[in-house]
């Protein structure tokens, strides 16, 4: 299963890498960004300012990935070659949603909630984007 030279399983783990890169990188990021916030709730514009850097930053090789993964997109012969990849940007959504769940609900003070809220959804939508691509991606190589 090489990610290389026209082979369509290895075209899908493509994908999952794209995705496994942006849910890493973005979960680690919104977790820097959160403990700088609860130390320092004053400095939540700052902080906010560099997390979108980082990210903008951070989603340049899945952009790489995905792009390169529809210019080898083929249909697989059996949707049973898709269930593997999909099972796993699944498990990474679910991941990437309990980890930001629970950065936001624990150990955020009382006057900081609704922006932490607010941050957490945003950070929510930004860490989904690619997964979400990477299942459409996928549902596209459908026999």
């Amino acid at each position: 299963m090489a990610f290389y030279g026209g082979d369509k399983m290895g075209i899908s783990y493509v994908f999952v890498l794209a995705a496994a890169i942006a849910v890493f990188v973005n979960v680690m990021n919104y977790k820097v960004s959160m403990d700088a916030m609860k130390e320092l709730p004053e400095n939540k514009e700052k902080v906010q300012s560099r997390f979108f850097l980082i990210l903008a930053l951070s989603e340049i090789i899945p952009i790489i990935l995905i792009v390169y993964g529809f210019s080898n997109l083929e249909t697989v012969s059996a949707m049973e070659e898709l269930y593997m990849p999909g099972l796993l940007v699944i498990v990474l959504i679910g991941f990437a949603a309990l980890f930001i769940v629970l950065q936001r609900i624990v150990g955020v003070p009382k006057d900081m909630k609704a922006f932490a809220k607010n941050f957490s959804n945003i950070a929510m939508a930004t860490t989904m984007s690619i997964p979400i691509i990477a299942i459409i991606a996928m549902y596209t190589m459908i026999p």
